[in-house]
Protein backbone atom coordinates (compact mmCIF):
# COMPACT_ATOMS: atom_id res chain seq x y z
CA UNK A 1 0.00 0.00 0.00
CA UNK A 2 2.94 2.31 0.72
CA UNK A 3 4.31 1.94 -2.81
CA UNK A 4 0.87 2.80 -4.23
CA UNK A 5 0.83 5.93 -2.07
CA UNK A 6 4.27 6.97 -3.28
CA UNK A 7 3.41 6.40 -6.95
CA UNK A 8 0.13 8.30 -6.58
CA UNK A 9 1.95 11.23 -4.97
CA UNK A 10 4.36 11.54 -7.89
CA UNK A 11 1.53 11.30 -10.43
CA UNK A 12 -0.27 13.99 -8.44
CA UNK A 13 2.78 16.27 -8.52
CA UNK A 14 3.05 15.84 -12.29
CA UNK A 15 -0.66 16.61 -12.79
CA UNK A 16 -0.45 19.66 -10.54
CA UNK A 17 2.66 21.04 -12.23
CA UNK A 18 1.10 20.32 -15.61
CA UNK A 19 -1.97 22.33 -14.66
CA UNK A 20 0.08 25.17 -13.19
CA UNK A 21 2.15 25.52 -16.35
CA UNK A 22 -0.85 25.12 -18.67
CA UNK A 23 0.06 21.66 -19.95
CA UNK A 24 -3.11 19.99 -18.63
CA UNK A 25 -6.03 21.97 -20.08
CA UNK A 26 -8.41 18.98 -20.27
CA UNK A 27 -11.05 19.24 -17.53
CA UNK A 28 -11.41 15.45 -17.20
CA UNK A 29 -7.71 15.06 -16.50
CA UNK A 30 -7.93 17.89 -14.00
CA UNK A 31 -10.78 16.10 -12.22
CA UNK A 32 -8.38 13.17 -11.89
CA UNK A 33 -6.10 15.44 -9.84
CA UNK A 34 -8.94 16.06 -7.39
CA UNK A 35 -9.97 12.39 -7.20
CA UNK A 36 -6.37 11.29 -6.80
CA UNK A 37 -6.01 13.74 -3.91
CA UNK A 38 -8.81 11.96 -2.05
CA UNK A 39 -7.23 8.56 -2.74
CA UNK A 40 -3.82 9.79 -1.58
CA UNK A 41 -5.24 11.16 1.67
CA UNK A 42 -6.99 7.85 2.39
CA UNK A 43 -3.92 5.79 1.46
CA UNK A 44 -1.74 7.92 3.72
CA UNK A 45 -4.12 7.46 6.64
CA UNK A 46 -4.10 3.69 6.13
CA UNK A 47 -0.51 3.02 5.06
CA UNK A 48 1.15 5.26 7.62
CA UNK A 49 -0.87 4.23 10.63
CA UNK A 50 0.73 2.74 13.74
CA UNK A 51 3.03 -0.19 12.97
CA UNK A 52 4.10 -2.76 15.58
CA UNK A 53 7.76 -2.70 14.48
CA UNK A 54 8.06 1.09 14.43
CA UNK A 55 8.30 3.32 17.44
CA UNK A 56 5.94 6.30 17.46
CA UNK A 57 7.46 9.18 15.51
CA UNK A 58 6.05 12.70 15.11
CA UNK A 59 7.42 12.93 11.57
CA UNK A 60 5.61 9.73 10.58
CA UNK A 61 2.43 11.16 12.08
CA UNK A 62 2.98 14.35 10.07
CA UNK A 63 3.46 12.22 6.94
CA UNK A 64 0.19 10.47 7.71
CA UNK A 65 -1.86 13.66 7.95
CA UNK A 66 -0.05 16.10 5.63
CA UNK A 67 -1.74 14.77 2.46
CA UNK A 68 -5.09 15.41 4.17
CA UNK A 69 -4.06 19.01 4.91
CA UNK A 70 -3.02 19.43 1.27
CA UNK A 71 -6.33 17.93 0.10
CA UNK A 72 -8.38 20.24 2.31
CA UNK A 73 -6.41 23.26 1.06
CA UNK A 74 -6.99 22.14 -2.54
CA UNK A 75 -10.71 21.59 -1.97
CA UNK A 76 -10.96 25.09 -0.51
CA UNK A 77 -9.30 26.40 -3.67
CA UNK A 78 -11.67 24.34 -5.83
CA UNK A 79 -14.64 25.93 -4.02
CA UNK A 80 -13.11 29.41 -4.51
CA UNK A 81 -12.62 29.90 -0.78
CA UNK A 82 -8.90 30.40 -1.37
CA UNK A 83 -8.14 32.37 -4.52
CA UNK A 84 -5.00 33.59 -6.18
CA UNK A 85 -1.56 32.54 -7.21
CA UNK A 86 -0.24 32.79 -3.65
CA UNK A 87 -2.81 30.23 -2.50
CA UNK A 88 -1.83 27.99 -5.40
CA UNK A 89 1.84 28.26 -4.48
CA UNK A 90 1.05 27.37 -0.87
CA UNK A 91 -0.93 24.35 -2.09
CA UNK A 92 2.02 23.29 -4.22
CA UNK A 93 4.38 23.70 -1.27
CA UNK A 94 2.08 21.64 0.94
CA UNK A 95 2.06 18.94 -1.73
CA UNK A 96 5.84 18.84 -1.96
CA UNK A 97 6.11 18.71 1.83
CA UNK A 98 3.69 15.77 1.73
CA UNK A 99 5.92 13.96 -0.77
CA UNK A 100 9.00 14.55 1.36
CA UNK A 101 7.37 13.40 4.58
CA UNK A 102 5.91 10.27 2.96
CA UNK A 103 9.28 9.41 1.40
CA UNK A 104 10.95 9.81 4.80
CA UNK A 105 8.34 7.62 6.47
CA UNK A 106 8.65 4.99 3.73
CA UNK A 107 12.44 4.87 4.09
CA UNK A 108 12.16 4.64 7.87
CA UNK A 109 9.66 1.79 7.60
CA UNK A 110 11.78 -0.06 5.06
CA UNK A 111 14.87 0.15 7.30
CA UNK A 112 12.90 -0.99 10.35
CA UNK A 113 11.39 -3.97 8.55
CA UNK A 114 14.77 -5.01 7.14
CA UNK A 115 16.26 -4.91 10.62
CA UNK A 116 18.74 -2.07 10.10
Amino acid sequence: MLIALRIALYIQVLLGLGRFFGLVPNQRIWETHISLGVIIALLALLALGPHPRLRPDPMRTAARFMPLVTLLWGLAMWQDLLVGQTMTMIHMLLGLISVGLVERAAAQQKRALQGR
